[in-house]
């Protein structure tokens, strides 16, 4: 699979979760066979403030294959500034975190809560592409169960620069409950022509295989 001019080789990567996705521990990942990982969430808007923890957070040197640092935030130009900063410490690209569900992150708009105005999270995925680094975003199928826009978002993604999408098959009520959707996934993964990753299942553009 391709992100972008990057080859990932193999299929199993390490997904970002907050306290756990650490250097330490995305070592230890990329020695048991991650072909990719990624980082904790790293708040655009702590970056203004030259936070140290969060520049802890974004320290990749020590990382041996292709990691993502992934960013979050809902301002377009607050996230072009992080996005630029984080460029500059040379990771294989940004991931965009468009699903967290967790209120404190929802209220502030950031998140989950771009599912709900995608005009702004289209202008946020533009201003990260202008750093010049690969772009993925990770999202949710919706937010509620009466409407699911996972297809619809991924086209957004994909127009606006990404080169590359992440489905979590749950909408943000669901929070971590419940089965995925695979079909929402399937949709998502049938309406680009980027790769799509979901719940430990990869879909390139070039992949034969149905859902």
């Amino acid at each position: 699979m391709k992100i972008g001019s990057i080859e990932i080789k193999g299929r199993a990567a390490l997904a970002p979760m907050a306290g756990v996705t650490d250097a330490a521990f995305r070592q230890v990942c990329e020695g048991l066979g991650a072909a990719y990982t990624v980082s904790e969430m790293i708040s655009a808007k702590a970056m203004e403030y030259n936070d140290k923890k969060t520049a802890s957070l974004a320290d990749v040197t020590q990382d041996q294959g292709p990691v993502f640092l992934q960013v979050f935030g809902a301002e377009p130009l607050c996230m072009a500034h992080a996005a630029g900063k984080l460029a500059r410490l040379n990771p294989a690209g940004l991931d965009i975190n468009m699903g967290c569900p967790m209120p404190k992150i929802v209220r502030n708009g950031e998140g989950s809560a771009l599912l709900e105005d995608m005009p702004l999270a289209e202008r946020v995925i533009s201003a990260c592409v202008k750093s010049g680094k690969r772009i993925s975003v990770k999202f949710r199928t919706g937010v509620t169960e009466e409407r699911k826009i996972a297809a619809e978002f991924a086209k957004m993604c994909e127009g606006a620069g990404a080169c590359m999408i992440t489905v979590h098959g749950r909408t943000r009520e669901k929070i971590y409950a419940g089965a995925p959707d695979y079909e929402q996934i399937a949709a998502a993964k049938r309406a680009v022509n980027i790769p799509v990753i979901a719940n430990g299942g990869v879909w390139s553009k070039d992949d034969a295989r149905t859902m």
